[in-house]
């Protein structure tokens, strides 16, 4: 496993999430893709609604995140759940983030189809939203992505990455 920079911290831990979403296990695929989307949207939305007095660097990019999901409808791509047309993607997150983060509300049960678990049923502004594990891994995936992108702006050890290459240009040899 590749070390994480300090300043990095924040959004390649939900990289690293985004893509262990992507290869679950076979055995477990429904409940890993559900223990993983639901980290992600939790993580990613408690960041998107940081409040507004708090303005260190990471926090206005956090901010930046709920801007971006305000922004567009989960209707449209890449989210394209069109059960909800007029909603913004960042309510729709807030609302998933509640379910999966207040268990005890039971506005999220197992969905299981023919004896089998495949995926979770979501109580959204009273109705059913039938999320399956293909579901979970776009969404989750491309929120994940869409953190990590608009995190990834700012970096304050600025972008290593071609820093180094930079020094390794410039080094005689």
């Amino acid at each position: 496993m590749v070390e994480i920079p300090k300043h990095a911290f924040e959004y390649e831990t939900v990289r690293r999430l985004g893509d262990m979403l992507r290869t679950t296990k076979e055995d477990y695929e429904t409940t890993e893709s559900y223990a993983l989307f639901a980290t992600i949207v939790c993580w990613v939305m408690q960041r998107a609604r940081t409040r507004d007095d708090e303005n260190g660097p990471n926090n206005v990019q956090a901010r930046e995140v709920g801007i971006a999901l305000q922004g567009v409808r989960i209707s449209d791509e890449p989210w394209e759940v069109k059960r909800f047309p007029e909603m913004s993607a960042f309510d729709f997150f807030v609302e998933v983030r509640n379910a999966v983060a207040h268990g005890d509300a039971r506005n999220i049960t197992p969905l299981n189809e023919g004896n089998v678990l495949t995926g979770q049923s979501i109580r959204i502004k009273g109705e059913s939203l039938l999320l399956r594990r293909a579901d979970m891994q776009r969404l989750g995936g491309e929120l994940a992505k869409l953190f990590c992108d608009t995190m990834a702006q700012y970096e304050e050890e600025g972008d290593l990455r071609a820093r180094a290459a930079k020094i390794e240009r410039e080094e005689p040899g």
